[in-house]
């Protein structure tokens, strides 16, 4: 099929699965004829690190051409940092991490900033964070939390950097990070049900699942949402690096969360996937296929997955496209399925 005098992109890879796709320099850990995607994806048992391995499961399966390799990176400041240095070619980040790395604040003040960044692929995540506490705690709301044991997720974590800026700009953080304690994700589980922590912030992935560590705690602890009161609504409703929500049901909990009748108030980051210049425009673009057509196999894997049959569902984690232009590979692909936005740079081939 010709587009505008060309063959298009799709039925070349249709017609000549992965032939031409050279593992080019920067491409970590290629060989032979294939693309290595060595992916930054936050610590083992997130939802950008379980999102990320469904698709690696996937690609292995439909493509001789790519390999997706899902790497523990250990946060998202931590794949920012090692894209600069070179250890990786692709990787997850929140937008609000971009935007602190790209602004040159919190973990990225100079000396410590990077100039290297990927290019936007595509958009696999988003997750509304919200507060929770144990069943049998007196905590009601959120006025409750100080001067109690609490977790706000992992401190080498962006969304953990999040809550603690977000809480920090409406005077709310210190009397909060008193009682904060510091672990990894696989511990929380055991924290709350040995009372090491009453209350604890926990996220919904694309509104319907929970990550590994949160199901643990479903499975073994009863806990409940608590009503975030007016200083911790405006809190988030004013603060630029996150988007702030009301949702009607806290999604992905078997056990009865709800709570209250009081709205589910919730502070929300969005995820792209970043890759390399150096990746072909072609493995890109056969990356964002094999998603398009195989999103349901993926989530089989991991229920998180987006349903990306829709292309619009791919574009909703795209911003900083002027610092942050879009790869080659999938700006192809958003023109080809008529949801490019002119507003966007196309990043150099």
């Amino acid at each position: 099929m010709l587009e505008n005098g060309k063959q298009s992109r799709r039925a070349i890879l249709k017609g000549s699965a992965g032939i031409g796709a050279v593992a080019l320099a920067g491409c970590l850990g290629g060989g032979g004829d294939q693309v290595d995607m060595t992916v930054g994806s936050s610590s083992s048992g997130s939802s950008t690190y379980g999102n990320s391995q469904a698709i690696q499961r996937v690609v292995s399966q439909e493509s001789d051409s790519i390999n997706f390799i899902t790497q523990d990176a250990g946060g998202d400041p931590q794949s920012i940092r090692l894209y600069a240095d070179g250890e990786l070619n692709s990787y997850s980040a929140g937008n609000y991490i971009l935007n602190q790395a790209l602004q040159e604040t919190g973990p990225f003040e100079a000396p410590d900033n990077v100039s290297d960044y990927p290019q936007h692929g595509f958009g696999h995540l988003s997750l509304n964070l919200y507060w929770m506490a144990l069943e049998d705690s007196d905590i009601e709301t959120t006025d409750d939390l100080p001067g109690r044991d609490i977790y706000a997720l992992p401190a080498g974590w962006g969304l953990r950097a999040m809550t603690e800026e977000m809480y920090g700009n409406a005077g709310l953080w210190e009397e909060l990070e008193e009682g904060v304690v510091n672990f990894e994700t696989t511990e929380a589980a055991s924290a709350l049900e040995e009372g090491r922590v009453e209350a604890f912030v926990v996220y919904t992935s694309n509104f319907t699942q929970l990550p590994s560590w949160a199901t643990e705690i479903d499975s073994r602890v009863d806990v409940r949402a608590i009503e975030m009161t007016d200083d911790f609504v405006t809190a988030a409703e004013d603060f630029g690096g996150a988007g702030y929500q009301e949702v009607d049901e806290i999604g992905g909990w078997e056990q009865d969360v709800q709570g209250g009748d009081f709205p589910k108030h919730t502070w929300t980051e969005t995820y792209p996937y970043l890759f390399s210049p150096d990746i072909p425009a072609d493995a890109v673009y056969e990356l964002m296929e094999i998603c398009h057509n195989n999103y349901q196999s993926m989530q089989d894997a991991n229920p998180t997955i987006l349903d990306w049959s829709d292309p619009e569902n791919f574009t909703f984690a795209l911003t900083h496209t002027d610092e942050i232009p879009i790869h080659p590979g999938a700006a192809d692909w958003y023109e080809e399925n008529d949801v490019w936005d002119d507003s966007w740079t196309r990043g150099d081939e």
